[in-house]
């Protein structure tokens, strides 16, 4: 029987920071609710994400995603504060309209502001809020088993990562408290997954890497991360770094798959455990990938209880894998042991 080692101390503060910020967001979230609302969520630079409700769409939506508001009734607005401080000064009834710039073309589309419903919340923010926060909680409770495991620190570090990037999603639609901490979550996702497909399943050739070569994996990332904020205000920046950082995150992911299917191919003993964490990467990740394969085609925004829902089945499957199974190893050779 194997027992946990000494509770790491950045474990419990990295919790602690998680659960306060949950509150605030929480309780930013909450406050939304009865407020003059667009009928779009927007960042704090102004450009609209395509996060919402089917009931919010009208003729011109499929322009509307990606695109930037600069101007709110003929009022140039220079972003996300702005155009929140003018709905609330607007109220309800009166139409508003919202220009906007994407790829270089102009448009306008004209909405009565309404209120931000129960139901808007609980569609929208709360999947967000309730899976990011459950992701850590679960990894930290695995950690808490084995905190000496690599491949659960790796889990950890990618269970916070994503969690906090869903637990801030939120705050970047207002009041944008947390924009810094979003980002550099979001950039943190590949190399969180690079680190786990390093650490997992472990091979006899390689049995030990030094701390400070995971921890390298992150400095360009968080560099990256950066250089979002730098180009929040610069549309023509700011997206192709996004798209660059989601390409990052898709290409780390299939590495780790790649990670797991190479493993049973070079004959990793035990299988099951191998077996069970690729189960749990490809479950949680399909509906996220078949909504971006199909994002072309849709006509209707995307509601997170079907984006981030099944995301907790990665912590939930891997830590399964990696506590209830003995250890796998892939033989030096390739060859089962």
């Amino acid at each position: 029987m194997r027992l946990p080692g000494p509770r790491p101390w950045w474990a419990a503060v990295t919790l602690g920071a998680v659960l306060v910020i949950f509150g605030a967001c929480l309780v930013n979230g909450l406050a939304w609710i009865g407020q003059p609302f667009s009928g779009f969520l927007f960042l704090e630079n102004g450009i609209v994400v395509s996060i919402g409700r089917a009931q919010w769409t009208h003729p011109r939506y499929r322009s509307v995603p990606f695109a930037r508001v600069f101007a709110v009734d003929g009022k140039p607005v220079a972003g996300g504060p702005e155009i929140h401080a003018y709905l609330r000064a607007a109220g309800f009834g009166k139409e508003v309209t919202y220009a906007f710039s994407k790829g270089g073309q102009t448009f306008r589309v004209g909405l009565a502001p309404r209120p931000f419903a129960v139901g808007d919340f609980l569609e929208l923010f709360l999947p967000l809020l309730g899976v990011g926060l459950l992701m850590v909680l679960v990894s930290a409770a695995f950690l808490a088993r084995r905190p000496d495991a690599p491949e659960v620190r790796a889990l950890f570090a990618v269970s916070v990562s994503v969690g906090l990037t869903f637990i801030t999603g939120p705050d970047e639609y207002a009041p944008y408290w947390f924009t810094p901490v979003f980002f550099l979550s979001l950039c943190a996702i590949p190399p969180a997954f690079l680190h786990l497909a390093l650490t997992y399943p472990p091979r006899r050739a390689v049995t030990w890497r030094p701390p400070v070569v995971h921890a390298a994996l992150y400095a360009p990332f968080l560099a990256l991360g950066a250089a979002l904020l730098w180009s929040m205000p610069k549309p023509n920046w700011f997206l192709p770094l996004l798209y660059t950082v989601y390409l990052f995150t898709a290409n780390a992911v299939l590495l780790y798959v790649g990670s797991l299917v190479l493993g049973l191919i070079d004959g990793v003993r035990p299988r099951e455990p191998v077996v069970v964490a690729l189960a749990g990467v490809v479950g949680s990740l399909l509906v996220i990938v078949s909504i971006l394969v199909a994002y072309p085609l849709l006509r209707l925004p995307i509601s997170p209880v079907w984006l981030v829902s099944p995301v907790l089945l990665l912590p939930v499957l891997e830590g399964i894998a990696f506590l209830r199974f003995p250890r796998p190893m892939i033989p030096a050779n390739g060859s089962p042991p």
